[in-house]
C-alpha cells in the first residue's frame, strides 16, 4: 500500500513535531513506536519541500482625453513581471486542468528548474481605445472606434517526461530560460449607425471587425524536449539543475525504476515550434434597441 499526504509543501509546525515526538517517547509498544517514528520522518520530509510562491508586480501608466464631444482617446502602458515556481491551481505547463490537484509539488525531485517568469508573465502591455461619433442629420449619427494591442510572449520551457508521473512533468531548463514567444498585436474597428425613435428610443446597427488585419501571431510553442515513446519504452529524462540548452545533449534517459541510463535523450523534432496561433479575422454584425 502507498502512503499519501495532503500539506502544505514546505510547511509543518513545531508544535506538530513536538507533539509526535511526545508520543514516540511515551508508548513502549514497538509496533506503534516504529509507526509513529516512520510517520514523523514523513512529516518531517514536508519541511524539504520548496514553499509555492507566486509574486506579482507592475506599475500601469494610463492617459484619457475627450478632444471634443464625439472624440475620445486613452491608452495605457503596463510593466509587469509575474515569477515564482507556482502557476496557479491548474498545471499550465502540461496541460493538467485538475484545480488543486494537479501533480505540482508531488515529488521532491520535480520541483528543480520551476522557479522563473511563470506562464501567465507578459512583462508588456499596450492598449490604445479610441471613438469618434459624429451625426448626420437631427435624429442620424456614426460613431467609429479603434481598438488597438501589442503585448509580449510568454516563456518558453524546455520539458521531459518522468517515469512515474508521465509526459512533460520535468522541467529539463530552469524555467523560461528559452526565452519567449513573439509578441502578440492586434487591431479591432467598431462602425456603427443609430437612428433615433420616437418615445426616446434609439436603433443601431453595427460591425464589429476583429484582428483587421489578420495577424495569426504564435500562441503556443511545443515545449516537449523528451517526449514518452511507446514501443521501444518510455523516454523519461531528470532536470538539470540550473542547466542551459547546450546541455540538453547530454541529457540521459531514465529507465522505467528511476535509474539515470547510458542512452541519449532524442530530441523532439517539433519542439520550440509553433502548436496553436491566436484568432484569425473575424466579424459580427450587431442589432441594438435602446429605451
Amino acid at each position: 500500500a502507498s502512503t499519501y499526504i495532503i500539506a502544505n509543501p514546505g510547511e509543518w509546525s513545531e508544535s506538530e513535531e513536538d507533539k509526535l515526538e511526545d508520543q514516540i517517547a511515551r508508548t513502549t509498544d514497538e509496533t506503534v513506536r516504529a509507526r509513529l517514528e516512520n510517520q514523523l520522518e514523513m512529516f518531517r520530509g514536508i519541511r524539504r519541500f520548496e514553499r509555492p510562491e507566486r509574486t506579482y508586480n507592475a506599475i500601469e501608466i494610463t492617459l484619457a482625453h475627450r478632444f471634443s464631444r464625439g472624440l475620445f482617446v486613452q491608452g495605457s502602458y503596463t510593466w509587469s513581471h509575474t515569477e515564482g515556481n507556482f502557476p496557479g491551481s491548474v498545471s499550465y505547463d502540461n496541460g493538467q486542468i485538475d484545480p488543486n490537484i494537479s501533480s505540482q509539488f508531488d515529488l521532491i525531485e520535480l520541483l528543480a528548474n520551476r522557479r522563473g517568469p511563470l506562464p501567465q508573465d507578459r512583462p508588456h502591455s499596450i492598449k490604445v481605445d479610441g471613438y469618434y461619433s459624429f451625426d448626420i442629420g437631427p435624429t442620424h449619427s456614426l460613431t467609429f472606434g479603434s481598438r488597438l494591442r501589442l503585448v509580449s510572449g510568454t516563456p518558453k520551457n524546455a520539458l521531459g517526461g518522468h517515469y512515474l508521473y508521465g509526459p512533460d512533468e520535468s522541467f529539463l531548463l530552469p524555467r523560461g530560460i528559452l526565452g519567449r514567444t513573439p509578441m502578440q498585436h492586434s487591431a479591432d474597428v467598431h462602425l456603427a449607425y443609430a437612428r433615433k425613435l420616437p418615445r426616446d428610443m434609439t436603433a443601431e446597427v453595427f460591425i464589429d471587425i476583429f484582428n483587421i488585419y489578420n495577424h495569426q501571431g504564435t500562441f503556443g510553442v511545443d515545449t516537449t524536449y523528451a517526449p514518452q515513446q511507446t514501443g521501444d519504452g518510455e523516454r523519461n529524462v531528470n532536470p538539470i539543475s540550473g542547466g542551459s540548452y547546450q546541455d540538453l545533449i547530454w541529457a540521459k534517459s531514465i529507465d522505467g525504476t528511476g535509474v539515470e541510463t547510458a542512452t541519449p535523450v532524442h530530441r523532439n523534432p517539433n519542439f520550440g515550434k509553433t502548436v496553436s496561433r491566436y484568432a484569425p479575422a473575424s466579424a459580427q454584425v450587431g442589432f441594438r434597441l435602446t429605451f
